[in-house]
């Protein structure tokens, strides 16, 4: 599916990524060109998103740098998107889970069980949008959180897992599936 480029892309990634603290106001430009080159076109993968072979390893080697999270790259959005949120009478916060399989990418570390297989492996991406419901825009981004999925032990069940959640709360600890009220 083709997506419309973003309106003045240039005014709308300074004022979203500019505010970055990436250790370095060079980092920071670079996070505003890859963001421009994303938004003019938001379907193409990075290699096709720039015009240079140049400029797309440019965008990798910035993006797989260790002197930064992606929480870093991501936070002035997230701010932007809480404080944009809190000047609605409502916002509406929809949420999705997306699994990401890189079974055939044995070379990525860091990789857990995806979908109802053991033998699939990846990482899901718990992503949380703002809307508001009066316009139904989308106001932003307000958390990702990449988290690997943990396999039941072999041989439990939904009985066990419910014996075990049991035997936490007779310890005095609560499972956070087990709250009550509001």
């Amino acid at each position: 599916m083709e997506q419309e480029p973003l309106q003045h892309a240039d005014t709308w990634t300074a004022q979203t990524f500019g505010a970055a603290e990436l250790g370095d106001p060079r980092r920071t430009d670079r996070l505003i060109k890859i963001a421009n080159a994303l938004a003019e076109n938001p379907s193409a993968s990075l290699p096709h998103a720039f015009e240079t072979w140049g400029e797309t390893q440019g965008g990798y080697r910035f993006l797989s740098n260790p002197a930064f999270r992606y929480e870093d790259l991501l936070l002035p959005h997230w701010s932007q998107t809480y404080n944009a949120a809190t000047q609605c009478s409502r916002t509406l916060l929809l949420a999705d889970i997306t699994e990401f399989d890189f079974t055939t990418h044995n070379a990525l570390k860091g990789r857990g069980p995806v979908g109802n297989s053991r033998e699939d492996i990846g990482f899901s991406l718990h992503t949380v949008l703002a809307m508001d419901p009066q316009t139904q825009e989308i106001l932003g981004c307000m958390m990702l959180s990449p988290f690997l999925r943990k396999l039941a032990p072999v041989g439990e069940t939904r009985v066990t897992a419910q014996e075990a959640r049991e035997r936490i709360a007779g310890l005095g600890a609560q499972h956070p599936t087990d709250r009550t009220g509001p």
